[in-house]
C-alpha cells in the first residue's frame, strides 16, 4: 500500500482501497453475525423474513451494544471506502464533479446511518425514521452516479457497474416498501427480507469494488 519514490513515501490508492475495503466488508459481517448470535437466545423465533436489523439494534444489552457500537464504527469506515473508490475512479478517468457529488451525498447517507443507529426506534421514533430515508435514498442516489460513471469507464470491469445497479435496485425496493409500510399499505414484515438483502448486497459490493479496483494493472 505504501510506495517509495524519489526518497518519498506515498500511499497507493488501489492498495489502500483493497485493504480498507476488505477490512470494512469483514467488519460488517462480524457486527451483524455477533449481534445476531447475541439476539438468538431470547428470540428463538428469529428470521430474516420477520426480524429487522434495527430490531436487533433495539434489543437491550448485548444485541444493542454489539450492533449499534459496531455500526457506528462502520459508518465512517464505509465513507472512507467510498472516498477511496472515488479517488480510484478519478485515477481511471472520472471527473471532479463526479467526485464532489458522490462524496457529498455519501456523507448525508452516513449521517442517516448514525441517526438510525444512535437513536433506537423505541427511544425516538421520529429521529430514527428521519435517518432511514437519509441513508437508503442517499445510497440509491450516489450509487446511481457511480453506476453511470463505472459503466462508461472502459478500464472498469463491467461486473462492477452491474453489481452497483443491483445494489441500487435492492435499496430502492426496500426504501419504497418502508414508505408503503408507513402508509399502511403493506404489513410490517414485508420490507424485512429486503433490508437483509440490502445488507448482503452492500457487503458483496464492497468486496468486489475494493478487490477488483485494488488491482494496479487497471490503469
Amino acid at each position: 500500500m505504501l510506495i517509495k519514490k524519489d526518497n518519498e513515501t506515498t500511499i497507493s490508492i488501489p492498495g489502500a482501497l483493497k485493504l480498507v475495503g476488505i477490512i470494512g466488508g469483514t467488519w460488517a459481517i462480524l457486527v451483524v453475525l455477533t449481534s445476531t448470535l447475541a439476539y438468538l437466545p431470547k428470540h428463538p423465533d428469529f428470521s430474516i423474513f420477520t426480524t429487522y436489523l434495527s430490531d436487533i439494534g433495539d434489543t437491550p444489552v448485548w444485541p444493542q451494544v454489539l450492533f449499534n457500537s459496531g455500526t457506528l464504527i462502520a459508518a465512517p469506515l464505509r465513507y472512507f471506502i467510498v472516498a477511496l473508490l472515488v479517488l480510484r475512479l478519478t485515477q481511471l478517468g472520472a471527473g471532479r464533479a463526479f467526485a464532489i457529488s458522490v462524496l457529498i451525498i455519501a456523507f448525508i447517507s452516513v449521517i442517516g446511518t448514525i441517526l438510525m443507529t444512535a437513536v433506537p426506534y423505541s427511544k425516538a421514533p421520529a429521529i430514527h425514521k428521519l435517518g432511514i430515508p437519509m441513508y437508503f435514498l442517499g445510497v440509491v442516489i450516489f450509487q446511481m452516479i457511480i453506476f453511470f460513471k463505472e459503466w462508461v469507464l472502459k478500464t472498469v470491469p463491467k461486473i462492477l457497474p452491474l453489481l452497483t445497479l443491483l445494489l441500487v435496485v435492492v435499496f430502492f425496493i426496500f426504501a419504497a416498501l418502508v414508505v408503503l409500510l408507513e402508509k399502511g399499505v403493506v404489513s410490517r414484515s414485508t420490507p424485512v427480507i429486503w433490508e437483509w438483502l440490502a445488507f448482503f448486497t452492500s457487503v458483496v459490493w464492497v468486496f468486489a469494488q475494493s478487490i477488483l479496483l485494488g488491482k494496479t494493472n487497471n490503469n
